[in-house]
């Protein structure tokens, strides 16, 4: 696969260490240049607190990953990309670079998130089927995470429209080149023939289950709304809608009985002010095509802050303020730096740092909190 320069050190950046989507783009602010900061990351991670050099992406893996790419048929896109999905470009915590097979154009279009239970009842798949077909005949592109149950549901249901509206995009938890689960076989056949298939993560990507929630933000991120039909309390469809609620996206959710567990979730949801849905009519009724223009103003309107580095002494003694307010409870980098008084920039570049060296996780939402290791006990 041909790639210039530029993109070739953001896709070494985005697979080295500890880079995770905030610093990425903070470090991308800052240096400007996706091969500068590749060049410092050694000493970001070192200031951090790394105790051994930080693993870079090698540039044999950065070429593997060109080459299946390329065998696989797919497309990566960085952030720059006039590709990329407008709507997911505003995240905060947008994915620095995407793994996309099939039909691209998919992916400017405007968007509805369908989620629910892997062991869903047949009355919640016909009832997905039939919302999704619709939305995809009245030109919405259907979003999903290609899981058993109401995820398949709603991929069949979009690709079932045979004109030329609508379409769905599959969102995946492993590279875009593996199939999961497997049963899915044909259905990602045909999403790749006629659909999108998507994913942030490497070619050749296996499944494991921390991927999945880290996949949700992105099937929120590239919806105007997410609906969820059939999920109990502790199903990842619930995460999808708080990634919907925090991107400041519509929330839809089909109420059920109180009886069955599967309508736990979507009736909490209703409570907490979640749209009622009992059709795609109501969906429609909701939505309009202004809605995607009016999100993209309000989320352009939030201008980020620019990075500047400041001074040794000053980064010294204002990362010693951020590690003393740190803990391993998640942790508002917004109080963080009115708890401080410390300006924004410098609490970004030392909070790069941090990550860097392995010392903290993000969070969506803009929360951070340490990670427990006896290493840093006594640093």
């Amino acid at each position: 696969m041909q790639t210039d320069d530029e993109t070739y050190y953001q896709l070494k950046l985005a697979l080295s260490e500890n880079v995770g989507p905030i610093t990425y783009r903070d470090l991308m602010k800052y240096f400007k240049s996706a091969r500068e900061a590749v060049l410092h990351l050694p000493e970001f991670a070192k200031r951090g607190g790394k105790s051994r050099p930080i693993k870079i992406a090698a540039d044999s893996f950065v070429e593997k990953q060109l080459e299946e790419a390329q065998k696989n048929n797919a497309e990566i896109l960085t952030i720059q990309s006039p590709d990329y999905p407008p709507l997911l470009k505003e995240i905060e915590d947008r994915p620095p670079i995407l793994f996309v097979k099939g039909w691209k154009n998919l992916l400017k279009k405007t968007a509805v998130g369908i989620v629910g239970s892997r062991n869903c009842s047949a009355n919640g798949q016909n009832l997905t089927r039939k919302i999704a077909f619709q939305l995809a005949q009245n030109d919405y592109v259907v979003v999903s995470g290609m899981a058993r149950g109401i995820d398949s549901a709603a991929h069949e249901g979009a690709l079932a429209n045979t004109t030329d509206s609508g379409g769905t995009i599959a969102v995946l938890g492993t590279g875009v080149d593996k199939i999961y689960p497997k049963e899915n076989e044909e259905l990602y056949q045909k999403i790749a023939s006629v659909g999108c298939l998507i994913s942030e993560l490497p070619m050749g990507t296996l499944p494991i289950p921390a991927f999945f929630p880290r996949r949700n933000r992105i099937i929120s991120g590239l919806s105007v709304g997410v609906l969820v039909i059939e999920a109990n309390k502790l199903s990842g469809s619930l995460i999808t809608a708080r990634c919907a609620m925090n991107q400041n996206r519509e929330v839809f959710a089909v109420p059920g009985s109180p009886l069955d567990s599967r309508s736990e979730g979507p009736n909490q949801l209703i409570q907490d002010g979640a749209h009622l849905v009992t059709g795609a009519e109501d969906i429609l009724r909701l939505l309009d095509f202004d809605t995607t223009k009016i999100l993209m103003d309000s989320l352009q309107a939030e201008k980020s802050v620019s990075i500047s580095l400041p001074v040794e002494q000053e980064l010294n003694e204002a990362r010693q303020i951020i590690l003393n307010r740190l803990s391993p409870e998640t942790t508002d980098v917004n109080q963080l730096i009115r708890g401080t008084g410390l300006r924004t920039d410098l609490v970004n570049i030392i909070l790069v740092e941090l990550e860097l060296a392995g010392r903290i996780e993000r969070f969506a939402g803009g929360k951070v909190a340490l990670v427990y290791n006896n290493e840093w006990e006594n640093a």
